[in-house]
């Protein structure tokens, strides 16, 4: 066994800082990426009330985000991983065909699920959302609906962000 190794095993993690994913070294990884797939930071367990408040956020971002001028910094102060890709992604949809969203209400009206262990987390919320797209300038689509939207969430440089979202039902 390597002895960096096993200073991490007897160092407990209140005594660490949040190692920085470039200073990882991973089994079984090209040697030309300079992070590890499964890695993300250590953290303390995120609460019920800050993850909730995260979604609260995100909801409330989503008005900068997905309308002009499109707030990718805002973006990656919220999420990270498979949806700030996909939300990139949408944005850049978006623009090429003259489009975007207006939200009315965005409320979460509970909490369905909720688990958390180290630096990730699992949370299901019953969220009310009206929007509506606009497409030059004219109503395309609109939709007023509840559903239930489940949010994984990662500590990631320090943050707590949220990595994927996947509507469960409506």
């Amino acid at each position: 066994m390597k002895p960096i190794i096993l200073l991490a095993i007897l160092t407990p993690l209140w005594l660490t800082p949040p190692a920085k994913a470039e200073n990882i070294t991973c089994p079984r990884q090209p040697l030309a990426t300079n992070y590890c797939d499964n890695y993300i930071s250590q953290s303390q367990n995120i609460t019920l009330g800050q993850a909730s408040d995260l979604i609260g956020r995100w909801l409330d971002a989503k008005q900068k985000i997905f309308a002009p001028p499109f707030d990718r910094s805002l973006l990656a102060t919220i999420t990270t991983g498979i949806l700030y890709s996909d939300t990139v992604k949408g944005i850049e949809n978006l623009r090429s065909t003259n489009s975007h969203y207006r939200y009315g209400v965005q409320k979460v009206e509970s909490v369905e699920r909720f688990a958390a262990s180290g630096n990730k987390a699992t949370i299901e919320v019953r969220v009310t959302e009206d929007a509506t797209v606009y497409r030059d300038d004219k109503v395309e689509t609109s939709s007023f609906n509840t559903r239930v939207v489940r949010y994984t969430l990662e500590y990631w440089d320090g943050i707590w962000k949220i990595a994927d979202s996947q509507v469960m039902r409506y």
